[in-house]
């Protein structure tokens, strides 16, 4: 980072004001009217220090339909200056303390949302979960599958629940969820919260117009998303887009058992389909991994864009 570039950072942290909005943005997204309940600050006032703070590259804001959120940008130089600017801030501050009870209300009202939401959507999750199996035993094979690569900046494409997410994040140094559903992003956002994710986000994204640049994310990760996607060559198309040269994508679909001639489940996607949709858009197959079921496999495959 270059000397006007620095100065223009410290410059925007240099307010106890603009501290406080680092230190909430931190913990999470949130909008302004999240921020105004917390600092008690009137609305201009708070949008004029979201401001300075965004243009100096320390806030990053995205908006979801009537709502605008902000975060701290995790993405270097500025994760490097941040991570030391509140690093510095002393939480047991009285202010800090109160703007930290403030925050916390406002969570539990989300979680409280996300548990309604989640009640809401039971009934179409338990035909999955007939066919989930272990979850531990999916969890090692994940693992296992990415262990020695750099997982990097990630994408996790139609998050739903967050649950990959909350399986590789911990291995990410950045990512993002997106999901069209907004009851999945709230649900979504409070699982990554809980888990104290900071440097991962959610959005509401159209999985097949996503508003990323291309080469952006150096893994992809599509959990059981193809048999519900109503054209997964473009889905692929544009996963792989937004996937860097030499980036994984780990696809996770139910399969049937091999050599099984009995009907196609519902959930189910043909291995032969996905080979080809993988194929098409340079993705060359490093590995496939399959769990097997009592009705169906989990098959998990590993693909590195080559083009």
């Amino acid at each position: 980072m270059n000397i006007d570039a620095l100065s223009q950072c410290l410059k925007a942290a240099a307010d106890p004001s603009r501290l406080r909005l680092l230190f909430l943005c931190s913990q999470g997204e949130l909008t302004v009217t999240d921020l105004v309940r917390i600092t008690g600050h009137s609305q201009p006032r708070t949008s004029r220090h979201l401001k300075i703070l965004q243009d100096a590259g320390l806030l990053e804001s995205f908006r979801e339909q009537h709502f605008i959120f902000y975060r701290v940008n995790r993405q270097p130089p500025y994760d490097d200056i941040l991570n030391t600017l509140l690093a510095s801030i002393d939480a047991a501050d009285s202010t800090i303390e109160e703007d930290s009870r403030r925050l916390s209300v406002i969570r539990k009202a989300r979680a409280q949302l996300a548990e309604t939401y989640v009640e809401d959507e039971v009934p179409e999750w338990l035909e999955l979960h007939r066919y989930h199996g272990d979850e531990q035993t999916f969890i090692q094979h994940v693992t296992d599958l990415l262990e020695g690569h750099n997982v990097g900046h990630l994408l996790d494409v139609a998050t739903g629940t967050g649950r990959m997410l909350g399986l590789v994040g911990p291995m990410a140094s950045s990512g993002y969820g997106v999901d069209l559903s907004k009851k999945m992003v709230v649900v979504a956002r409070d699982a990554i919260e809980k888990a104290g994710m900071t440097h991962l986000s959610v959005r509401q994204e159209d999985m097949y117009q996503m508003r990323f640049a291309a080469n952006s994310f150096d893994t992809v990760t599509i959990d059981q998303v193809l048999y519900f996607a109503d054209d997964p060559a473009a889905l692929f198309q544009e996963a792989t887009r937004v996937l860097k040269r030499g980036g994984k994508m780990l696809i996770v679909a139910f399969t049937q058992h091999e050599g099984d001639s009995v009907q196609q489940v519902s959930v189910s996607v043909d291995m032969k389909s996905i080979m080809s949709w993988l194929v098409n858009e340079d993705l060359s197959v490093e590995q496939i991994d399959k769990i097997p079921g009592e009705s169906l496999d989990i098959s998990l495959i590993l693909a590195t864009k080559t083009g």
